[in-house]
């Protein structure tokens, strides 16, 4: 019985952990671009950095609890996003 309890326990919490990552799919992060375009988790961003133009990807991290830059290396930057000096360079119409 109590390895039963465990099992269903394990399985509740893989789920929830899959249904929250989910739930940001697309989202829109409630930020606007230097040009007013809307930026959604999923969209490439491109920003002057450091004497050249970087293009990162807009991520969820739940370990930060908020939309972060992942960097073409797969680094995830948990600082706040500074959105009036990107420009969205991914626009689809399906966001």
């Amino acid at each position: 019985m109590e390895i039963l309890f465990i099992r269903i326990r394990i399985y509740i919490c893989v789920s929830a952990y899959f249904s929250a990552m989910k739930l940001f799919e697309n989202a829109f992060t409630g930020m606007s671009d230097k040009n007013g375009n809307q930026i959604c988790e999923g969209h490439d961003v491109k920003f002057y950095y450091k004497g050249e133009y970087v293009t990162c990807t807009v991520v969820y991290s739940k370990e930060a609890a908020m939309f972060c830059l992942k960097w073409p290396d797969g680094y995830i930057n948990k600082h706040p996003m500074n959105p009036d000096k990107y420009e969205v360079v991914n626009l689809r119409d399906d966001r």
